[in-house]
């Protein structure tokens, strides 16, 4: 059995683990959104990193060959 928080009505006491919990759905979702937006963007990041690291080892290599 769940109790209702005082003066929020979107947390919940289970009286059985005497845990508090949330029952706000909406607010759910939009936790799940950031986090798959956030883990997008870190994902991205990686890539261009990635890619910076790749063009900078090619600049290397013709130096090196413009240099013989």
């Amino acid at each position: 059995m769940r109790l209702i928080v005082k003066d929020n009505t979107a947390l919940e006491r289970d009286q059985t683990t005497n845990a508090i919990l949330s029952n706000d759905s909406a607010g759910y979702k939009a936790a799940l959104i950031r986090k798959k937006y956030h883990k997008k963007s870190a994902e991205q990041i990686d890539e261009l990193k990635n890619e910076v690291s790749e063009l900078k080892d090619l600049v290397k290599t013709l130096i090196v060959k413009i240099d013989k």
